[in-house]
C-alpha cells in the first residue's frame, strides 16, 4: 500500500559560481542607509549609477522622439540591433575618429550590463583570466567570474591620479590571460586617462594578444576642462577593441551598444 510521506523543505544553496560575487555597498551600507532614512536624515546615494536623482534627465527632445516613434516601433528586429540606431553609433564612433567601424561590427543591447555579460560568456573558458582594474564597476568582475573565468585585478594608483599602474598589469599576465579592462571614464573614481596612458595599455594588449574591453559609458560627464578620447581612436587597426557605451548615463536612456 502506497502512503504519502512528507518532507521537510531543504534549503536552497547558491550556485559555487556566485562565491566571487560581491555587490557589498549593496549589502550592510545600504541597510545602514535605509535606516537613517527612515530616522529622518536625507542620504545621497552615490553607489547606484543613476544621473537622474542629481538632475540629469532625459532630454526633452528624446522624450517626444521616443513618444512619436512608439505606435511604429518594430518588434522582433535583426539580432544586432535596429539598422537606423547602429546607423547612427557607427556615425558616433566616426565623430570620435574610432576608425573601420561599420554597421556589422556593432551590437545593441538592453544595457551595458547584459553586453558585458555576454561578451564575457562568448570570450572565456573555464580558468581564464581577465585583467581588471581595482577599484572596479563589479560587474566586470561577477561577469567574469559566471562566465567560468577568473577576474585578476590590476592596481590603478591613486598618487598618479588613479591611472593604472603599468608595472602591475605586465607582472599579472599570465598564459591564461585572455582580455584587459578599461574604464575610462573611471567608475569610480572619476579619473580620465590621458591618451598617452591608455596607448600604454594598448602596447600592454598587442605585445600579449589580449582583447581590451573600454567601458565608455561616462564619456559625457566630465569635469569642466576635462576631454577624453576613445580607446577605439588609439588602437592599432590589427587590435580587437570592444567599445562599450550607451544612453543610460548621457541622457538617462537605458539602451547600450558595444562597436568592435
Amino acid at each position: 500500500m502506497d502512503t504519502l510521506q512528507s518532507h521537510e523543505p531543504q534549503p536552497l544553496k547558491k550556485s559555487h559560481k556566485l562565491h566571487n560575487v560581491c555587490y557589498d555597498i549593496r549589502g550592510p551600507v545600504l541597510d545602514h542607509a535605509k535606516r537613517l532614512e527612515e530616522e529622518g536624515q536625507r542620504i545621497l546615494k552615490l553607489n547606484i549609477g543613476n544621473p537622474a536623482p542629481f538632475g540629469f534627465e532625459a532630454p526633452e527632445e528624446i522624450l517626444q522622439d521616443v513618444m512619436r516613434n512608439l505606435p511604429t516601433a518594430q518588434g522582433y528586429c535583426d539580432s544586432k540591433g535596429l539598422y537606423s540606431a547602429r546607423k547612427a553609433i557607427m556615425q558616433e564612433c566616426q565623430r570620435k575618429l574610432i576608425p573601420n567601424v561599420g554597421i556589422d561590427d556593432i551590437f545593441i543591447g538592453n544595457g551595458v550590463s547584459e553586453l558585458i555579460v555576454m561578451a564575457m560568456q562568448a570570450l572565456l573558458n573555464d580558468g581564464d583570466e581577465v585583467l581588471i582594474p581595482a577599484p572596479d564597476y563589479p560587474l566586470w568582475t561577477a561577469a567574469a567570474h559566471l562566465s567560468g573565468g577568473h577576474a585578476v585585478h590590476y592596481l590603478c594608483d591613486e598618487q598618479a591620479d588613479w591611472t593604472p599602474d603599468m608595472a602591475d598589469i605586465r607582472a599579472k599576465i599570465t598564459s591564461h590571460t585572455r582580455a584587459i579592462v578599461l574604464i575610462n571614464p573611471n567608475n569610480p573614481t572619476g579619473a580620465v586617462y590621458p591618451p598617452a596612458v591608455v596607448k600604454e595599455v594598448l602596447e600592454i594588449a598587442k605585445q600579449h594578444n589580449l582583447v581590451v574591453f573600454s567601458d565608455e559609458i561616462y564619456d559625457k560627464i566630465l569635469y569642466d576642462g576635462v576631454e577624453h578620447t576613445a580607446t577605439g581612436a588609439l588602437a592599432d587597426d590589427d587590435q580587437l577593441v570592444i567599445t562599450m557605451n550607451g544612453l543610460s548615463k548621457a541622457t538617462a536612456v537605458p539602451v547600450s551598444a558595444p562597436a568592435g
